[in-house]
């Protein structure tokens, strides 16, 4: 036979297995992106200038899109809602521009809230196969000054009733100045959205009390939400509480072997974490027992993370029992032991340029090796591997950019038998450098700044950042969040363990531990290879339809809106209905839009408007509170109770109150506009938000402007709907961050943020300079600088002191 024709079948051999294997290879990717971590949803993170505020409080933040689905010009609004967490109410509800992938936005936070923890939800107004695309949440804690007209507690009388089999719970009602609520209307639901176990009606009792039984058995983890409303003249409380499930264990001891599975006669690196039933880490230890032997002692760090190294015996049982817990009886089994497979280790899950790593199997078999990014499939390789007989291996990671990645092995059918999940070109992950011309400063100070951002081999980049200089007492670690963090580890890797300074991505050990753990996974493979799902996106528009005489429209009618210098005309098709874009939207009156219909016979239409943020509100009231988890519990031998540590707090807030004839003068306080003046004349006056002695502005007065100069006010229009005018809800254009004026002695300045610019451009020369003033409060003060540059996200910060003068 001839050699051409040998070479020919030879080739043609090689090019259909390679491609039968690409074949495998491409429905082993599309499994990825249904079974893997989900990277199909564009990324959006917010730099809030605090995450501890006052009611009256202003908040400064700028949003940032770093990575869309659809094309980025889509990405139009920001929806921000502020939630309360006590009971999942919406207490305040603000729509934002986003431009260019980038929204600025400011608002004041009602003078009405209670103290407590809130959170900010924030969407955009893109959907991808019917789900919201571009999420983020911002926990915050809220001390307030106001009074509760209502304070309710509750608690747990009794547990277990052998008799009646119920529990029981303690609802304690009391006044706002702790008198006790009598007849207070009490509704009450247990259950969940799917399941209701219990509902009832009641009144509290003389000394404010209700007594709420509960059907212990009937009890679960998914069904175990108390739901209370209390109502006592025009005073409504909600309160939210969840019911302990019985024989519940009061500890979360779990394992996770290095590379997926415990395989026998290898040995096996496995990591474990133990946690509260709230979900907090626990410094703590336990015993480790083959059958009821004891092998060992294992330890727990302050991110409630250890491990060891063992090989298994899979014809023996393995279990922990934790030392110094109440549930010390309670035993957590490990894993199942498989009889056949891979074991997989890495020294490290933090590499730069290149990943080591070493596979073993305990038979022989053919196995295949790709690092991949759950979605795409980046790079591959394939080994035989013979029994009992390690087999090292190394990955070049040039060609792949930095972030996180796994390393996934699979069998001779594609079927992944072992992954380790890890992180490239740590050495590149970009910083801000913060350079300030001094470390201590006194009161009404002038405070310079220079900033860099600073790439992998020190290589300074463009950047274009946001920039905050906040009292450090404003800045809670329990609710703190960083772009860097949030980018390459956060949004794909949940429930992240506490950090003692909260800067995750700078300390590779505590990256080791957490990618050990929280980086595992077991593939639920399908027995068929998936269909590739075209994305369905929509985008969320202001809708509205017009009918005359309550019927449909024949021809089209005109429409205008009016929000301040923003005039647009808008036509309705013929049927009336009618879309209203971004740009009609936009309005620098707090968000006022003004529409009204083209025909001086308007009393014979009616509008009909459906507003995103009422399907925005059921997404938000129906959604599940997953709270960062930023606190250790510490666990002893002989001491059984948890101690939490908290991040900082303020003082909370000691109100005295006194006789005051002016209070309630009816030109006291803001308009129905939210327009003020301050008892210095100064119109809209950030600095004295709140204040007991401001008063309403008169129309056709001068007043001065809070960044200088003056108006002449032109009036108020209440928010109420006129003949042929409604209002709506448009979109918010972010207002200047207000500088004080330090040589007005006169005025005190007691912002804790002393400094906001939502914007902020770096150029690759370096040492972009900044000057701001420190006002008249003291103490350690924070700056923060984050955003994104020509090679990915950046942030750093900076802590100065504050004395007095």
């Amino acid at each position: 036979m001839p050699l051409k024709f040998i070479t020919s079948c030879c080739l043609l051999f090689l090019s259909s297995f390679v491609q039968a294997q690409n074949l495998k290879l491409d429905s082993v990717a599309n499994n990825l992106k249904q079974y893997g971590l989900n990277t199909d949803q564009s990324s959006l993170f917010i730099h809030f200038d605090k995450n501890i505020y006052t009611n009256n409080d202003q908040v400064w933040f700028t949003g940032y899109l770093l990575n869309t689905v659809a094309e980025s010009e889509r990405y139009h609004t920001l929806y921000l809602s502020l939630v309360n967490n006590a009971d999942t109410s919406i207490v305040l509800q603000e729509k934002f521009l986003i431009e260019h992938g980038i929204c600025f936005g400011s608002l004041v936070l009602p003078d009405s809230l209670p103290s407590g923890r809130y959170r900010f939800v924030a969407h955009t107004n893109m959907k991808i196969n019917d789900q919201f695309d571009g999420k983020f949440t911002q926990p915050i804690t809220i001390k307030s000054t106001t009074i509760n007209s209502l304070i309710a507690n509750v608690s747990i009388f009794k547990t277990f009733d052998e008799q009646t089999k119920n529990g029981t719970v303690l609802l304690q009602i009391l006044s706002g100045n702790n008198r006790f609520v009598v007849n207070a209307e009490i509704n009450y639901q247990i259950g969940s959205a799917d399941q209701t176990i219990k509902t009832g009606k009641a009144k509290s009792s003389v000394i404010g009390e209700l007594m709420i039984n509960y059907p212990t058995e009937q009890i679960t983890k998914k069904n175990n939400l108390l739901k209370i409303s209390i109502k006592k003249d025009n005073h409504i409380k909600h309160v939210n509480f969840n019911l302990p499930v019985k024989d519940e264990k009061k500890y979360q001891l779990s394992f996770y072997p290095e590379s997926g599975y415990l395989v026998d006669g290898l040995t096996n690196k496995v990591g474990f974490e133990l946690k509260a039933e709230d979900g907090n880490a626990v410094q703590g230890k336990a015993v480790l027992y083959e059958d009821e032997k004891v092998l060992d002692t294992i330890y727990t760090n302050s991110q409630g993370i250890g491990s060891f190294v063992f090989q298994p015996n899979r014809i023996k049982r393995y279990h922990a029992r934790i030392i110094g817990a109440e549930d010390g009886v309670h035993q957590y089994a490990l894993p199942t032991i498989l009889k056949d497979g891979v074991a997989l280790r890495l020294g490290s899950a933090i590499s730069n340029h290149e990943l080591k790593a070493q596979i073993e199997s305990n038979d022989q078999q053919h196995v295949h090796v790709v690092v991949h990014d759950f979605s795409n499939i980046l790079l591959q390789s394939s080994f035989d591997l013979q029994a009992n007989r390690p087999q090292n291996m190394r990955f070049k990671l040039d060609s792949i950019p930095i972030g996180l990645y796994a390393l996934t092995v699979l069998n001779e059918e594609y079927k992944p038998i072992a992954e380790r999940i890890f992180f490239a070109h740590y050495n590149n992950i970009n910083r801000i450098s913060i350079t300030t011309d001094k470390e201590n400063y006194t009161t009404r100070d002038s405070v310079e700044v220079d900033l860099s951002a600073i790439g992998g081999q020190d290589k300074l980049l463009p950047a274009m950042v946001s920039v905050s200089c906040v009292q450090a007492n404003r800045l809670s670690i329990d609710n703190n969040q960083n772009i860097t963090d949030f980018y390459f580890f956060q949004q794909l890797l949940t429930d992240l363990p506490p950090h003692q300074f909260n800067l995750k991505y700078s300390d590779i050990n505590y990256l080791n531990e957490v990618l050990m753990v929280k980086g595992w996974r077991r593939y639920q493979w399908p027995t068929e290879t998936l269909p590739k799902v075209k994305q369905k996106l929509v985008s969320l528009e202001y809708r509205g339809e017009i009918l005359k005489n309550k019927k449909q429209l024949k021809a089209p009618l005109a429409l205008n809106t009016f929000a301040g210098s923003n005039i647009n005309v808008i036509n309705t098709d013929s049927s009336g209905k009618f879309n209203l874009t971004a740009a009609d939207l936009l309005s620098e009156d707090r968000g006022r839009v003004w529409l009204s219909i083209g025909d001086k016979r308007y009393a014979d239409y009616e509008v009909f408007l459906n507003d995103p943020l009422k399907e925005i509100k059921n997404e938000v009231i129906n959604q599940k509170i997953t709270p960062l988890v930023n606190q250790t519990a510490q666990l002893y031998d002989l001491n059984q109770s948890i101690n939490i540590t908290n991040g900082i707090k303020l003082k909370d807030v000691v109100i005295k109150t006194k006789k005051d004839n002016l209070i309630n003068f009816a030109d006291r306080g803001p308009n129905g506009c939210g327009d003020y003046v301050c008892r210095y004349n100064i119109f809209n006056c950030a600095n004295h938000a709140g204040d007991s002695d401001n008063r309403k502005p008169l129309k056709g007065k001068s007043y001065t402007r809070s960044g200088g100069g003056t108006i002449i006010y032109a009036g108020c229009t209440d928010h109420e709907d006129k003949p042929n005018l409604r209002i709506l809800k448009g979109i918010s254009l972010a207002k200047d961050f207000y500088m004080s004026d330090v040589s007005n002695k006169s005025e005190p300045i007691s912002f804790a943020t002393v400094y906001w610019n939502y914007q902020v451009v770096l150029n690759k020369t370096g040492n972009t300079k900044l000057v701001f003033n420190t006002g008249d409060l003291t103490g350690k003060f924070k700056i923060i600088v984050q955003g994104i540059t020509s090679d990915g996200v950046a942030y750093g910060e900076k802590e100065i002191n504050v004395s007095t003068k």
